[in-house]
């Protein structure tokens, strides 16, 4: 590094801060499609090892496929089971096996890249094909590889790529960012993306210090070069210099200081000055939360995220028991104040990126016998497309496995059920009757079942705001999806970096729509709850307090800091000061509202905590 750092000049470049912190380690490219995997240089003794495990996962890809087609002849008939075929020959293909073999040879190079490299090259010759029929063909080529390297990975305890990496990429989809080991990645570089990306909200949870909107990083920055990120100020060093590298070690020291006092403040009680209690529940990701979130002390968690079982499960889809072994352990760690499970809020579009898009198209025709599957076609524009409860509702079985398995683990502690995106009541009431029909099968079946398992409603849509009072009659609770409710409230696509800026969670019509929310549910006499990211900031955190929001759900780490803020405001001030904020007609009013409230309040919020990554950047008042 240091050879490195004497023969290049420094550069440094701005991007939008997305994920708090400073990481710095040797830059790693990202793949732009497919499963996420990295090359791997060989020694030339360990050659004819890795050929070795190449056939080995070969053969063990054969053997799923075979089991698997044995399973749909032996469902479907053998008029059917011929789907596979094309596959089993791919994996028996001399011409496509000997080339891989050879890459690894001659370029000494990991089984998985040259599995990437050789079926890249193949995919890329279907997409010129014209022949629709010939090009979705190319499907079986992406099955084939996703198999291929799910058995190759599968090996191995890691993605092999350095220790302290920091992975550059255009984009970083969040079922990528989900595969990796938060331990081995020192920061993310990322082309594109905003605030409230997916990817910028899995970075934060995992807290991996991230910078988006470097527009052709790969361009910009080469492989194995030495990066600084700086999360927090939205800036990356290429080559820093020695001493930007001792200025920010000395950040560090002073950061870990903070963050050490706001630990041990931690077992005191979530109380407001002025004696009221508010109720903190964690977001969780991945199972491997449910410690951080105990550790950080949650009160029980307030949203899990279940698009995890869909990315582990890939190709397939996740079974039943898979998912309710899953959700058991949620039931079980979550103690007295229970979880909330969100069904799965994903698109075709994202399962077509995990391989899983075959599985889907497959499903009625598994479990009916009627082939009268259409050609799957590519959302244009998936935010508004077949995703969340559109997508559960048109795919009713992928819908009754995840409430079978929910229901299931209901046994075990206490669960309830949310639902994402709703515009329409019809919706929950559909949604309602699959469970009360699952809730009969498996009383049916001896399970042991609730009485009533509560099923609560995602406010996230504008629709879903103006019919909160409707959708209050036809659910028990209501959740607050604030990073969703922004974007379509303000028209502002939350991945793209280029329109950032105006997404506001200040913004009076943000506003304004929270506190008729939260009218509506003190009315109706439900809970609501608010888990988007929103509850994670300080300044936001404030004024949600203010509109009279009690219970708040986040990413576990956000958790001690948001606590110690709790503790030191006065609610009948913040109170006050939200209703100042309603009549404001520019967020920059509120934002500057809010800062003078904190001094006057001689509330203690670090510098960094209030920029947390995570806040568009300030922009002087026109």
């Amino acid at each position: 590094m240091t050879a490195n750092r004497a023969t290049r000049p420094e550069i440094v470049l701005r991007g939008l801060g997305v994920s708090p912190g400073v990481g710095w380690g040797p830059a790693v490219h990202l793949p732009r499609r497919g499963r996420l995997v990295f090359r791997r240089s060989l020694a030339p003794h360990e050659v004819d090892a890795e050929v070795a495990r190449f056939q080995t996962a070969v053969a063990v890809a054969r053997e799923q496929l075979q089991a698997l087609r044995q399973r749909m002849e032996h469902a479907l008939g053998r008029e059917h089971a011929y789907i596979l075929d094309a596959q089993r020959l791919m994996l028996e293909d001399a011409g496509i096996l000997g080339e891989i073999e050879m890459l690894i040879r001659t370029n000494a190079i990991n089984a998985e890249w040259a599995v990437k490299l050789v079926t890249d090259r193949i995919l890329a010759i279907y997409a010129e094909i014209k022949d629709d029929y010939l090009r979705e063909r190319g499907s079986d080529i992406e099955d084939v590889a996703h198999r291929l390297l799910t058995v190759l990975v599968g090996e191995r305890d890691a993605y092999a790529f350095p220790e302290g990496a920091v992975l550059v990429g255009e984009t970083l989809p969040p079922s990528l960012l989900g595969e990796l080991d938060p331990q081995r990645v020192a920061g993310l570089v990322i082309g594109t993306g905003g605030w409230t990306s997916h990817a910028a909200i899995l970075a934060r949870g995992l807290g991996i210090p991230a910078v988006s909107g470097i527009h052709g990083a790969l361009a910009l920055i080469e492989n194995q070069a030495l990066l600084l990120v700086d999360g927090t100020q939205g800036l990356v060093f290429v080559h820093p210099a020695q001493e930007v590298i001792r200025r920010y070690e000395e950040q560090q020291k002073e950061r870990e200081r903070r963050w050490l006092l706001l630990r041990e403040r931690a077992p005191l009680p979530t109380t407001t000055s002025d004696g009221v209690s508010i109720i903190v529940r964690a977001n969780i990701e991945r199972l491997s939360e449910l410690e951080d979130a105990r550790h950080f002390g949650a009160c029980g968690i307030g949203l899990l995220r279940t698009e995890f079982l869909f990315l582990q499960a890939a190709p397939e889809l996740p079974s039943e028991e898979m998912q309710w072994r899953a959700y058991r352990q949620v039931a079980e760690a979550a103690g007295p104040e229970g979880a909330v499970i969100r069904t799965v809020d994903w698109d075709e579009n994202q399962m077509a990126a995990l391989g899983s898009h075959r599985a889907l198209r497959d499903e009625p025709l598994v479990r009916t016998g009627m082939d009268d599957r259409e050609p799957w076609i590519h959302e244009r524009n998936p935010a508004l497309g077949l995703r969340a409860i559109r997508f559960s509702l048109n795919r009713p079985q992928v819908l009754r496995t995840q409430l079978r398995a929910i229901v299931r683990a209901a046994a075990f502690g206490n669960l309830r059920i949310v639902l994402p995106l709703i515009t329409r009541v019809e919706e929950v009431h559909e949604a309602r009757h699959v469970l009360d029909a699952v809730c009969r099968e498996l009383r049916a079946e001896g399970f042991e079942v609730p009485d009533r398992l509560p099923l609560g409603v995602m406010i996230e849509t504008p629709a879903a705001v103006w019919l909160v009072e409707e959708l209050a009659t036809a659910a028990d609770f209501l959740s607050l999806g604030t990073n969703d409710l922004i974007q379509y409230i303000l028209a502002v696509d939350r991945d793209n970096d280029r329109v950032a800026h105006l997404y506001d969670p200040l913004h009076p019509a943000v506003l304004r729509a929270v506190h008729h929310v939260m009218r509506a549910a003190e009315r109706a006499g439900l809970d609501l709850e608010v888990c988007g990211e929103m509850a994670a900031h300080p300044l936001h955190a404030l004024v949600l307090l203010g509109l009279g929001v009690r219970i708040l759900s986040m990413r576990p780490r956000a958790i001690p800091l948001i606590r110690d803020l709790i503790r030191q405001c006065e609610l009948a001030r913040v109170r006050d000061l939200a209703q100042k904020a309603l009549t404001a007609s520019r967020g920059i009013e509120v934002r500057q509202l809010v800062l003078r409230g904190l001094e006057e309040m001689h509330l203690e919020v670090f510098d960094e905590a209030l920029l947390n990554g995570s806040a568009p950047p300030p922009r002087d008042p026109q």
